[in-house]
């Protein structure tokens, strides 16, 4: 793409949730930023027949996507009219540096970070925000972003460029929403259930949480000798991690746990892990859908971490079922 196709004005500029989708549905190397100083957003919304023709031309490239209706566009100038598929959002003068990428001569998309901060400003949910900022920068998706469920995908952000990019644009509505949740994301999860579980365990009580702090996700820890001895590896990698207390709390789905051959690997791996002084906790599926197990859980994490039991929030009870509900996890008992 040539230097001045780069910067000339794009005709259709999606943003929001509408830019997520894209987002998400982009092939590796598709979307550039613009180089340079920002174009100028346009004018006015797309005509009904531009939009239509742009959408099944985005669909029609990108199996699987299907972008949910009213689409949302950015817009340079108030008071433009629109169709009933389009839902403008006005920004007069230019879009804060690299908050642009480019798909085609025609065709902007906003960035990660300019689209979360765009959906935070109209998110009354501080946990389902939480859990959209986690989708972002983490190796899996959900429908959430308007893509078939996948895992091992590349992440769209990351916690660093999220904090970097609300400091350096603290004025745009829902920056400030976003940077309160920043001491709550982390790289890497690899599933949903795995973001639930670090959610649960880590969020401050006031939060419906168990105050255990956000631990590392997905972290690698190289094997000693003996280690690598014992499970023929090299290094593991610890699907929720408190590194400093060398804990490892593993989730362990069905697809990855189950069978005689899953067995006998986690049970090196956890052998390698001792040898090293790490402990290892597993959780299944049904103890995270479980209120009572997943506070024994834990209890055991704060006591291998050396935290003392906190009782300052009276309605911490409620608040946990609050959280779970909000997550989608059930509140029972057994």
């Amino acid at each position: 793409m040539s230097s001045r196709t780069r910067i000339a004005q794009p005709t259709v500029c999606f943003g929001h949730r509408t830019a997520l989708q894209i987002l998400r549905a982009a092939k590796p190397g598709e979307l550039a930023p613009e180089k340079g100083a920002a174009p100028k957003l346009p004018g006015h919304a797309p005509r009904s027949e531009l939009l239509r023709e742009t959408l099944r031309r985005l669909e029609a490239d990108h199996p699987g996507l299907r972008l949910e209706e009213p689409v949302h566009v950015l817009v340079g100038t108030p008071n433009c009219r629109a169709g009933k598929a389009c839902r403008p959002h006005v920004r007069e003068g230019f879009l804060p540096g690299s908050a642009l990428l480019r798909l085609d001569e025609d065709v902007a998309v906003c960035s990660p970070e300019l689209a979360l901060v765009q959906e935070a400003r109209w998110e009354k949910s501080e946990v389902a925000l939480l859990e959209l900022a986690w989708e972002l920068c983490v190796s899996y998706r959900t429908r959430r972003t308007g893509m078939p469920p996948a895992y091992d995908v590349e992440p769209l952000t990351s916690v660093q460029a999220l904090r970097r990019f609300v400091a350096r644009n603290p004025s745009l509505d829902g920056a400030r929403k976003v940077a309160r949740i920043l001491a709550y994301l982390a790289d890497g999860s690899a599933s949903a259930r795995e973001t639930k579980l670090a959610l649960v365990m880590g969020l401050p009580l006031a939060k419906g949480g168990h105050g255990l702090g956000i631990p590392r996700m997905n972290f690698e820890v190289e094997a000693a000798a003996r280690a690598r001895a014992i499970a023929g590896r090299r290094s593991f990698r610890c699907d929720l991690c408190w590194s400093e207390a060398k804990l490892d709390v593993e989730y362990q789905s069905r697809e990855s746990h189950e069978g005689e051959l899953n067995r006998i690997r986690d049970s090196r791996r956890a052998n390698a892990l001792a040898t090293m002084g790490w402990t290892v906790i597993g959780v299944t599926g049904n103890e995270l859908d479980s209120l009572a197990a997943t506070d024994a859980i834990a209890e055991a994490i704060r006591l291998r971490l050396g935290k003392r039991a906190r009782t300052a929030v009276a309605d911490h009870h409620a608040r946990k079922l609050g959280l779970r509900r909000r997550l989608g996890l059930p509140a029972r008992y057994v």
